[in-house]
């Protein structure tokens, strides 16, 4: 019995299917600042029970040089295509990123403040937008952007902030968004909300297997919280 209480117990800490899991972040010019506590509060509350690895991409210095990180470059594209274009960067670095078996993309801006773990492991994830819950949502409304959501479509309006998935689900999702971004921009068009506007999208296209609640993606006076979005001058850091 005591044999059999020690090998569960060493099971339940020690989870012999672990899974490789990366975490993508893009912080170039004023948004390396955020980095460092984004990993300190990260490895304390984020899949605590795998293996994850950092992805940083910035043209800045990160003084975090854990063995759970890769520094990857990228430069500054200038507003909006900062944001726009963070699908290219993880696309076009994608070998660094194809040993995982799940990848999210995360803002730099964000704090972990409760854990999130294997529940948010599946296929397609989704974060609602915590300001836009049980309300349609500012889709695209032109229709020559490929952004495009009709009147009719539409019943969640997702955030840029947070999602993921398997690599394979996550490899598709960003090849088929900077298809979008290249022919939009082609014609001379920006979706209105940028990546975000490409993510609806998408996710209208493809349903997300799971969507996470406002906590996972929360406001400083949301309750409850696990993963926090800081107040900042946003134009302030756009400079």
């Amino acid at each position: 019995m005591l044999k059999k209480m020690i090998i569960l117990a060493f099971l339940v800490t020690h989870p012999l299917a672990a899974h490789k899991v990366g975490l993508c972040i893009v912080a170039t010019g004023k948004y390396i600042q955020f980095v460092p506590p984004l990993l300190t509060s990260a490895r304390k509350h984020f899949c605590k029970n795998q293996h994850v690895t950092y992805f940083v991409f910035t043209d800045g210095q990160l003084q975090d040089n854990g063995n759970d990180v890769v520094v990857l470059p990228w430069n500054r594209l200038g507003w909006p295509y900062d944001t726009m274009m963070r699908f290219l960067a993880y696309y076009n670095n994608f070998e660094h990123l194809q040993t995982m078996d799940y990848i999210f993309a995360c803002d730099a801006d964000l704090l972990f403040v409760d854990d999130v773990g294997d529940e948010i492991l599946s296929d397609l994830v989704a974060s609602q937008s915590p300001g836009y819950i049980g309300k349609r949502g500012t889709y695209e409304e032109r229709r020559s952007s490929t952004a495009y959501v009709a009147p009719y479509e539409g019943t969640l309006y997702f955030a840029g902030g947070l999602y993921g998935g398997t690599t394979a689900q996550v490899y598709a999702l960003l090849h088929e968004v900077l298809t979008h971004i290249s022919e939009d921009l082609k014609n001379n068009i920006i979706a209105v909300w940028h990546d975000e506007s490409h993510l609806n999208r998408y996710f209208i296209d493809h349903k997300p297997t799971l969507i996470l609640p406002r906590e996972y993606l929360a406001r400083p006076w949301d309750s409850p919280q696990r993963l926090m979005i800081l107040v900042k001058d946003h134009d302030a850091f756009r400079q």
